[in-house]
C-alpha cells in the first residue's frame, strides 16, 4: 500500500470515529444536556450564509494583512477554545481536574508553538465530537435543508473559488483533521479533512440514532445504515480526489449517499412517512416522563467497551433474534 493511502485511510478511520462517538454520546447526555443547542429552519438557512461570510472574510484578510500574524492570531484564538474543550472532555474521564488541565494545556501548546500534528489532530478530534454531541435538528426536514444547502456551499466555494482550500490550509489550528503522506519520511506535505466534513453529516447521523433507537424502536438500524453511508463517501471523496489529483467537496459526495440510503431504507421499511413526524423534542420529553434513556453524569464512562457493552450493541445493530438461557429460548431485540 503506497503512503497516500495510508494518510487517506487514517482520515478516513478518524473521522468515522468522531462521529461514531459523538453521536452516542448526544444520544446517552440526553435529555437533560444543558448545553444541548436544539435548531430550526432559520438556523438551515443561516449556516451557511454565515459560513460564507467567514470564509470569505477569512480569506480576504489573509490576503490584506500580514498573513504571518493574521495566521498566527486566529490560530491562537482556535487553540485557546480547542484547549478548554480539550480540558472539559477529559474532566469525564480523570479524577484529577488539576491533571486534565496540565495535559490540556500541554497538548494545546505543542499544536500552537510546536504545529505538532498529532497534538492539533487530538484538538480536532474532541472539538468534532464536542460540536456533534450538543447541536441537533428539532426535524428531519430541517436537517435535510442544511445538508442540501452546504452541498451547494460546498460546491461553489471549492470549484467556484480557491478560498476554502486557501483558508483550510494557510491557518494552522485544530479545525481539520490532517496526516502526512509520508508518515515515515517527510511530514512536510499533508492530506487533509476538515470538521465541517465531519461534523455537518455528524448532526443528521446523530439525529438517525435517537430515530432508530428512541422513536421507530429498531435498534441501531438507520444510524448503521447512515454510518456505512458516510464511510463509503469519504472514500468516494477521496477516490475521485486521486484520480484528478485535486481536492474535491467532500459534501458533494457526502450528502447524496446519507440522504438517499436513509431514503431508500426508510421506504423499504415503511418509516420514510414516520420520518417527517419525529421531532426531537417530543423525544426528549417522553423519555424524561418515562425514564427511558438511560442518559450519563460527568462522572460515568461513555466509553465503555466492556464485552457486555460490546455485546448489547450488535444485538441491537443486527436488530436479528438470538438465544439465550440454558433451554436456548428466541429472544428478540428490543430494535424489533
Amino acid at each position: 500500500m503506497s503512503q497516500p493511502y495510508i494518510a487517506l485511510g487514517s482520515l478516513l478511520a478518524m473521522a468515522v470515529t468522531v462521529v461514531f462517538v459523538g453521536a452516542h454520546r448526544l444520544r446517552k447526555l440526553l435529555p437533560h444536556n444543558e448545553r444541548l443547542g436544539v435548531l430550526d429552519l432559520s438556523d438551515a438557512f443561516a449556516i451557511p450564509l454565515n459560513g460564507s461570510v467567514t470564509l470569505l472574510s477569512m480569506y480576504v484578510l489573509l490576503r490584506l494583512l500580514p498573513k504571518e500574524y493574521f495566521i498566527a492570531l486566529i490560530s491562537l484564538g482556535i487553540n485557546i477554545l480547542a484547549t478548554i474543550s480539550l480540558k472539559t472532555f477529559m474532566s469525564l474521564y480523570l479524577k484529577s481536574s488539576i491533571l486534565a488541565g496540565t495535559l490540556s494545556v500541554i497538548i494545546g501548546t505543542l499544536s500552537f508553538l510546536c504545529g505538532n500534528w498529532i497534538a492539533s489532530n487530538i484538538l480536532a478530534f474532541v472539538m468534532g465530537i464536542s460540536a456533534i454531541e450538543t447541536i441537533v435538528f428539532d426535524n428531519f426536514f430541517n436537517s435535510f435543508v442544511l445538508l442540501i444547502c452546504l452541498f451547494f456551499y460546498d460546491i461553489f466555494w471549492v470549484f467556484g473559488s480557491d478560498a476554502m482550500i486557501t483558508v483550510a490550509s494557510g491557518i494552522d489550528g485544530p479545525i481539520k483533521l490532517v496526516f502526512p503522506n509520508d508518515i515515515f519520511g517527510d511530514h512536510s506535505t499533508k492530506s487533509l479533512l476538515g470538521l465541517g466534513d465531519l461534523v455537518v453529516p455528524g448532526i443528521f447521523i446523530s439525529q438517525t440514532l435517537i430515530f432508530s433507537r428512541d422513536f421507530v424502536k429498531r435498534g441501531n438500524f438507520y444510524f448503521n445504515v447512515a454510518i456505512i453511508s458516510y464511510t463509503i463517501s469519504l472514500a468516494n471523496t477521496m477516490a475521485v480526489m486521486i484520480y484528478f489529483h485535486h481536492g474535491q467537496p467532500a459534501l458533494l459526495f457526502i450528502v447524496p449517499w446519507l440522504l438517499i440510503t436513509f431514503c431508500i431504507t426508510a421506504w423499504y421499511r415503511g418509516d420514510l412517512m414516520v420520518a417527517f413526524k419525529f421531532n426531537i423534542e417530543k423525544v426528549c420529553s417522553e423519555q424524561i416522563e418515562k425514564n427511558d434513556i438511560s442518559g450519563c453524569t460527568s462522572e460515568e464512562n461513555l466509553w465503555d467497551f466492556s464485552p457486555t457493552k460490546i455485546l448489547q450493541y450488535l444485538k441491537l445493530s443486527l436488530g436479528e433474534e438470538f438465544k439465550s438461557g440454558k433451554d436456548n429460548k428466541k429472544v428478540k431485540s428490543k430494535g424489533n
